[in-house]
């Protein structure tokens, strides 16, 4: 079985490594559709997560517990389906 949380830690680890901004911003989607995006924030080193179907911010100080929201809202997609 393959680690579905292993492509998104990686994401964001590229995330904390990038120097060329401030603010780094990724989307993560699902056949698509946009689920939810991930602001990291260098200086504050804090992930947000804005969830598209809720319109809710979550703000993380830890990349695993970042990770595993956005494996939670990639699931809640898929399962709605």
């Amino acid at each position: 079985m393959k680690s579905k949380l292993i492509p998104i830690i990686k994401r964001l680890q590229a995330m904390t490594l990038a120097k060329d901004a401030h603010e780094q911003r990724r989307e993560f989607t699902a056949y698509g559709v946009y689920v939810c995006e991930v602001i990291y924030r260098q200086s504050e080193n804090e992930f947000i997560i804005v969830r598209n179907r809720e319109q809710e911010q979550l703000v993380f100080d830890d990349l695993d517990l970042a990770a595993i929201e956005i494996f939670n809202c990639l699931y809640d997609f898929y399962e709605s389906f």
